[in-house]
């Protein structure tokens, strides 16, 4: 393997390595992994690795992030992207407020898939290669038991109804999203690689709030990472 390949990450809390983790004193909070994803991959191919994960990023986010952060990309041999699951999420508080009022997804389908597709062909522009992962499968009960805990019994039952009865709604709508980032990829003859289905074939790879992967979810991702470059 050539020890001066260079790899670039942009996305959001999952490419950074966010864990939602137990203090001793059993309170949780959100922290950066020891060793995150980036971080397998860059000790495996003995190459320098960039990460420019964000928790919260969205893909509009990332088109900026790109934007500004050129010189760091420079000599890069693969750009490694990660992004829909900040885009498929929505302000529960307000919809737990305000359950019949309409709401929408922090990145509407249409603009999630146009930019992401202006970024791609960006990176391809800038001479880099890029590389596409699926979002990786939430569990959508653990999540909303997470952003829920500290509504009140009126606010659960808004979102419930908002939900329409059925938690799952939430995972489908996250599907959706990764459904087009599979198509985004096949539209710009990009490479894609399949997290979702690696880690769906897998068991206690998330943490406790349904939809960040834990230690073992980022070894896992890194492994389907270097098994496609």
């Amino acid at each position: 393997m050539d020890l001066m390949m260079k790899l670039v990450a942009l996305g959001d809390s999952i490419v950074k390595g966010v864990l939602f983790s137990q203090e001793e004193n059993g309170r949780w909070h959100y922290a950066l992994s020891d060793h995150n994803m980036v971080d397998y991959v860059a000790d495996q191919l003995h190459c320098e690795a960039i990460n420019l994960g964000k928790m919260g990023c969205t893909i509009e986010n990332g088109e900026r992030i790109l934007s500004r952060s050129t010189e760091r990309l420079d000599g890069a041999n693969y750009v490694l992207m990660c992004y829909g699951g900040n885009d498929s999420d929505y302000n529960w508080k307000a919809i737990a407020d305000f359950p019949e009022a309409e709401h929408h997804p922090k990145t509407p389908l249409s603009i999630f898939e146009k930019t992401y597709v202006r970024v791609i062909n960006k990176v391809k522009e800038m001479g880099y290669t890029p590389l596409v992962l699926t979002l990786p499968p939430i569990n959508a009960q653990q999540y909303f038991e997470h952003f829920t805990q500290h509504f009140d019994e009126g606010q659960k039952k808004n979102v419930l109804k908002w939900l329409k009865g059925n938690i799952d709604t939430i995972w489908a709508g996250h599907e959706l999203y990764n459904d087009v980032v599979k198509r985004v990829a096949t539209a710009t003859n990009t490479r894609l690689i399949d997290v979702n289905s690696a880690l769906l074939r897998q068991k206690d790879y998330l943490c406790e709030d349904g939809i960040h992967p834990n230690n073992k979810g980022q070894f896992l991702i890194a492994k389907s990472i270097l098994s496609a470059i």
